[in-house]
């Protein structure tokens, strides 16, 4: 996977392995849940193990422009890097489907899993790529995702090129100005309806699996 050089003043706090927030706000050095179970933070917060492990993070969604250092409690395949920078003319609407569609199959494969989404401030990027899953699981629209998100950590403020993108992106979502059933909602749905079924039948006497076996 391809990734870019970092802005130089970023490279020089990492060399550093300083923990520092946007404009020295305390707020950015902690991860902030947004929603059950979906954390946004900076990048000192996912590279620290025993954070991770004290909010049960189980999956970790990178976007930033330099190849992350996750720790291993991470296993590899419940890590997602998005490589790229902070620019206005950044393509991010192109990875949000995959960001959306990893958070959501994260979420419902099992009800204790937990995801961290970081970028470098947790301002900007992983705030988008926040904001669009809102977007995708709710009646939200992109600017009504985007001040929600501000209200759980104050510090947020996406670029104009990533609010455009985002605007873009969740019109598929509307439809006479009424949000319609996404495709990620009925995932969801399917999955989770299908894992209570499957708790059912475990949890079932054999007579009982036996009744279901002939219905079904």
């Amino acid at each position: 996977m391809l990734s870019f050089a970092a802005p130089s003043w970023q490279t020089a706090i990492l060399a550093q392995n300083v923990r520092k927030g946007p404009l020295g706000s305390g707020k950015a050095r902690m991860a902030s849940l947004i929603i059950p179970r979906v954390y946004l933070s900076d990048y000192f917060t996912a590279i620290d193990e025993k954070q991770l492990k004290k909010l049960h993070i189980t999956h970790v969604v990178s976007v930033i422009d330099r190849v992350p250092a996750i720790p291993e409690c991470i296993p590899e395949q419940q890590r997602l890097h998005i490589p790229i920078a902070d620019r206005v003319d950044t393509d991010i609407g192109s990875y949000l489907d995959q960001t959306t569609e990893f958070i959501t199959s994260a979420l419902v494969e099992n009800e204790e899993n937990n995801v961290l989404v970081h970028c470098f401030q947790g301002v900007s990027r992983s705030a988008t790529v926040v904001c669009a899953y809102i977007v995708s699981t709710t009646t939200m629209t992109a600017p009504e995702s985007i001040s929600y998100v501000q209200a759980k950590r104050s510090v947020v403020c996406p670029n104009a090129g990533f609010r455009t993108q985002l605007q873009t992106w969740s019109a598929q979502y509307y439809s006479n100005d009424a949000k319609a059933t996404t495709r990620y909602q009925r995932i969801s749905q399917g999955i989770a309806e299908r894992i209570r079924e499957l708790k059912a039948v475990a949890g079932a006497p054999p007579t009982a699996v036996k009744r279901i076996k002939r219905v079904s």
